[in-house]
């Protein structure tokens, strides 16, 4: 994909060695270029009135269009609400030279991404990190409070950055550079609650219909569905696109999935029963343990910040499989459980809601206090649970979510050096989640939850994850679901009908029932996860690898973490939970991997070694 670069003021000079194919624009105090390695010619225009720039892949639009060309039409004629009537993936930088004004807007879910700064007087905007640090020409300094963030939610949520000073563009948002550099929404999630009075019957057909309308939009402007191609897990978001395009297309849809060996983690089956179910032209891929090394080395290279989602790899290697297969782009199934109520942790939440109504007093007086005399006394799972669930009760919304996240469940006096917590006392890495929360548009207590899920879930992780992976497979990647038309149907279902009682997506369900095989709509959720914790105990060649990049010396000079944590996570996930203190490692090997490709790698007088205790000191 082309990388877009735009600097207004001062600092506007060409910078860093351009790619095979380019297109530039540069006046007093003005800098625009576009380049990658295909021709950008349709995504650059630039006339006396505006230069634009785009990273576009649009839905609904003629195939062949003159991307950039067709966009400035509807800047002329509708002004900066041009966007909100686009769909699909897009990024947009316009400077234009009536108003003397910079612009950006990014597409209504985050499919694509933006990041700004401002330095001496200037104004620097780019789709890569990268080039706003070659912009400021200065040494760039990371964020303490952004490793907190990272260890948090596993990814770095907008609008922070991994490096001070410069942040990303929030989805939904335009950023304007006068009169002062703004941002501002052009779109948002809304949620109306829904008009109770309608039947069961009537909701689950406007939703089947709102589905196969975004489907079917969602490669409407491809050239035939040979080089098109599904994401199958054999859940029911992916089962639904594939399922719809074997019905729009009136041919087999071409599906692809991954499989492990360990059976605790595999779920082929499910994709094997969607697969067959569709007639489906199918193909599966086996991931192993000594796939993970290369992979991880070559996608540190491309996130310009550290990520820590362990699904990279699985996402990889079924993206490599369609590419193999001749498919171009990929339809993905990200967004339907944050549209229609799919995680388990909602239903969960109803839990917690039903015992929160419970008088303080019995609480408090009867019931707290006998689990955790049981708990004391025996060691029965149930009442195991049962504090748990107490325990968790007992935190406020959203955070009791977060409450499993290593910071949130080991003193921070025991992970950090005196130095590092010194520098981050007066910083909360779950602000940003709180803000979402409480500040959704929507009254009930899980919109709340699929709004927040929509901001870090799905903009800030799965997005960055499916996309970058995908393009480095060599597919574009397209997300149905992510439509803002069935977006904001979405907003108007009652949360009753999302999930009821234990029974995630439920209307959603329902709706599916002509189409999806009994045995998918009543399996739970999975998903493609990475077995790295079970591979991290049988794998030596994986074992090897972690403990190599963890255990160097310059892992250790950082100045983040105590001496001594690598072998206490390491005893910790040999004796008390293998699962969880093994996607800690897999977090602290993607942060390590990230220092060493980023900020180990840059030469002297250009940017220094940004080791985190010299920014402390």
């Amino acid at each position: 994909m082309p990388d877009l670069y735009a600097v207004m003021g001062p600092l506007a000079e060409p910078i860093g060695a351009k790619r095979t194919h380019f297109k530039e624009c540069h006046r007093r105090d003005l800098y625009v270029r576009i380049d990658g390695d295909e021709p950008v010619d349709s995504l650059f225009f630039d006339d006396p009135d505006f230069t634009l720039i785009c990273r576009a892949d649009l839905l609904g639009s003629e195939p062949f269009i003159n991307t950039a060309a067709h966009l400035g039409r509807l800047y002329r004629e509708q002004g900066d609400r041009f966007v909100c009537g686009l769909r699909g993936a897009f990024a947009i930088i316009l400077y234009d030279h009536n108003q003397g004004t910079l612009k950006a807007w990014l597409d209504h879910f985050g499919i694509e991404r933006l990041v700004f700064a401002e330095s001496d007087h200037s104004l620097v905007i780019s789709t890569n990190i990268r080039w706003v640090l070659a912009a400021h020409r200065q040494p760039p300094v990371i964020s303490p409070a952004a490793i907190l963030e990272y260890l948090q939610y596993t990814c770095i949520p907008t609008p922070n950055t991994i490096y001070q000073g410069i942040s990303k563009l929030a989805p939904g948002h335009q950023l304007m550079s006068r009169p002062a550099v703004t941002t501002r929404p052009y779109w948002d999630m809304a949620y109306y609650e829904g008009d109770a009075r309608r039947s069961e019957s009537v909701w689950a057909n406007e939703t089947r219909n709102a589905v196969r309308s975004a489907v079917a939009s969602s490669f409407e402007n491809l050239d035939g569905p040979k080089t098109l191609g599904c994401f199958l897990s054999g859940g029911t978001d992916s089962s639904s696109v594939a399922g719809y395009v074997g019905r729009l297309t009136a041919e087999p849809p071409r599906t692809f999935s991954i499989g492990f060996d360990d059976p605790r983690y595999n779920e082929i089956q499910y994709a094997r029963i969607a697969a067959k179910h569709f007639s489906a032209d199918h193909h599966e891929y086996f991931v192993k343990p000594d796939d993970i090394p290369s992979v991880v080395r070559t996608a540190v290279q491309i996130y310009d910040e550290p990520f820590g989602n362990s699904s990279i790899v699985p996402t990889y290697y079924c993206a490599r499989l369609a590419a193999e297969h001749g498919i171009t782009h990929l339809l993905a199934g990200d967004g339907g459980d944050e549209l229609f109520g799919g995680n388990a942790r909602y239903a969960a939440d109803r839990i917690f809601q039903q015992y929160s109504r419970v008088p303080r007093w019995m609480r408090q007086g009867l019931l707290e206090p006998g689990v955790s005399c049981a708990t004391r006394w025996t060691n029965i799972p149930f009442f195991n649970s049962a504090a748990s669930y107490v325990r968790r009760s007992n935190i406020r919304v959203p955070d009791r979510y977060f409450s499993y996240s290593l910071i949130s469940s080991v003193s921070t006096r025991d992970l950090f050096t005196s130095d590092f917590l010194a520098v981050v006392a007066d910083q909360d890495p779950l602000s940003t989640a709180r803000q979402h929360f409480d500040g959704a548009p929507a009254q009930s207590e899980l919109n709340r939850w699929l709004y927040l899920d929509l901001k870090i879930t799905i903009a800030d992780n799965d997005l960055r994850k499916v996309t970058t992976m995908s393009r480095l497979a060599g597919v574009t990647p397209r997300f149905p679901f992510l439509d803002p038309t069935l977006a904001e149907f979405t907003g108007t279902i009652p949360p009753d009908l999302k999930v009821r009682g234990p029974r995630l997506r439920y209307i959603f369900k329902k709706a599916m029932e002509d189409l999806l095989p009994h045995d998918i709509i009543t399996k739970s959720k999975h998903g493609f996860g990475l077995p790295y914790s079970v591979w991290l105990a049988d794998s030596k060649q994986l074992r090897d690898f972690t403990f190599d990049v963890l255990g160097a010396a310059r892992c250790r000079q950082r100045g983040y973490f105590r001496s001594g944590l690598l072998d206490w996570l390491w005893s910790q996930y040999e004796s008390v939970h293998r699962g969880y203190y093994g996607e800690i490692l897999w977090m602290l090997l993607m942060l390590e991997l990230w220092h060493v490709a980023h900020a180990d790698a840059r030469p002297g007088e250009e940017c220094q070694r940004m080791t985190a205790i010299s920014h402390f000191n």
